[in-house]
């Protein structure tokens, strides 16, 4: 029989795939430059912890994140960073919050360095003894630098004076019943440049504080204490 003669019952073996077999290829998609930029300015925020002034970092970061989004909502077979994008915004919007809120509270409520803390209660006589007209505590702080905080008495100058009167309750007047006695309010005599304007909210007061046992010798119209003040806030 012929060496060439085949079977037609034996099977054909299949033939071996092809070695080559087509790959999809990936698109490349860059990296948006804007959304770089967007998380840039969100970090950079952290400096408003700083100051205020930083606060310009936060705002750019928003606004390069949101153009960001945009671009690549737009082309979105071209472009990717939308988690980019959100980080930078979230960044700024985060990190400048707190920095505003340190910033109130070191301009509000933090006692700066160099000065005591008191307040109107550690100046108030000891209520059992009428006799005594100052308190102990405020006679150890004659002639100390000291920081409290109260409420502009209010007068008939509303703006750009250098003295008024701190007093411990924005309530508090000479004809109110019952009558404040003279331990609760503070005459504040500002130094140097600054001056004040009459306004109904908490302000703290830096400065040497001084006691007067006989204040009409002081033309202080009764009043016992007395702040020459370097710091308002």
């Amino acid at each position: 029989m012929s060496s060439d003669y085949q079977n037609p019952y034996v099977p054909v073996l299949a033939q071996p795939a092809a070695a080559t077999e087509e790959v999809p290829q990936t698109r490349y998609r860059a990296l948006s430059g804007l959304a770089v930029g967007s998380l840039g300015f969100g970090l950079l925020s952290v400096l408003s912890l700083v100051s205020w002034l930083f606060a310009f970092a936060a705002a750019a970061g928003v606004l390069l994140g949101w153009l960001a989004l945009r671009r690549i909502r737009r082309n979105r077979e071209e472009m990717t960073g939308v988690e980019v994008a959100w980080a930078g915004i979230a960044a700024s919007v985060i990190l400048c919050s707190g920095g505003f809120a340190w910033n109130i509270y070191m301009s509000y409520f933090s006692v700066p360095e160099g000065y005591e803390p008191i307040n109107f209660k550690m100046l108030q006589p000891d209520p059992t003894r009428p006799d005594q007209r100052i308190s102990q505590d405020a006679e150890m702080l004659d002639k100390r630098k000291v920081f409290i905080r109260g409420y502009v008495y209010p007068g008939k100058q509303k703006g750009g004076f250098k003295e008024f009167v701190l007093v411990d309750d924005p309530g508090s007047c000479t004809f109110c019943a019952p009558t404040p006695r003279p331990t609760q309010f503070i005459r504040v005599k500002l130094t140097g440049s600054l001056k004040m304007n009459y306004t109904t909210r908490l302000i703290g007061v830096g400065g040497e504080f001084t006691v007067h046992t006989d204040p009409r010798e002081e033309g202080l119209g009764g009043l016992l204490y007395q702040i020459e003040a370097d710091r308002i806030r």
